[in-house]
């Protein structure tokens, strides 16, 4: 999934305005811009982190994302590519890949501290709390997968794969071994969200008592 810095400043600029609505209407009992500003810090540090880890695959595998990510006909014929011009593509493709994973994750930890008359709410510096868990999980997911995809323990998942792994093509360990880390991102968010959402509530419940 992809995105441009349109999208994502037209999104910036219509939570900044409903906040700022709610800042008009309701003056200090205003909550609504806490929400946005969580939310916009959760979709920044999935952002910081898609860049990070695709700038670091990139140079695991430019194969994995010239071919698999068919930049061909993006940043040329040349081959290897020109190093600048995968790392540019690559930070775009991070960028668009986990901006909305972010804001699944944010949305999932305000709808478990949603108010409840037998559960306290946590402040925003708690549900803040979470997110360096949510990396580690993630980060952790995304090794341990990428270790997976290096031994070729993935390729059971195309026919694709065994094929050029059988050929000896575009370096294959290595190619697997992004493939790996980028599914183990998908699937160590997936338990990163079950994570934030039970701590929460487990925290929320601990305060009840």
């Amino acid at each position: 999934m992809n995105v441009s810095p349109i999208r994502i400043s037209l999104g910036i600029a219509v939570l900044a305005a409903l906040a700022i609505a709610d800042l008009y209407k309701n003056g200090r009992q205003a909550t609504r811009w806490r929400e946005y500003a969580f939310l916009a810090l959760c979709v920044g540090v999935a952002i910081a982190y898609g860049i990070l880890n695709d700038l670091i695959t990139s140079r695991i595998s430019w194969e994995y994302f010239y071919y698999g990510k068919d930049l061909a006909p993006i940043i040329g014929p040349q081959v290897p590519p020109d190093p600048a011009a995968l790392q540019f593509q690559a930070m775009r493709i991070g960028a668009g890949a986990t901006w909305w994973a972010g804001l699944i994750i944010g949305a999932a930890l305000l709808i478990a501290n949603n108010p409840s008359r037998r559960m306290p709410r946590l402040k925003y510096s708690r549900l803040i709390a979470r997110l360096p868990g949510i990396l580690v999980i993630t980060a952790l997911c995304a090794a341990i997968f990428g270790i997976t995809g290096h031994h070729f323990l993935l390729n059971w998942i195309s026919p694709d794969f065994q094929d050029f792994a059988r050929a000896d093509l575009w370096r294959p360990h290595r190619f697997m071994t992004v493939y790996g880390i980028h599914l183990g991102g998908y699937f160590g968010g997936a338990m990163a969200v079950v994570y934030g959402i039970s701590s929460v509530l487990m925290e929320r419940r601990k305060g009840a008592n």
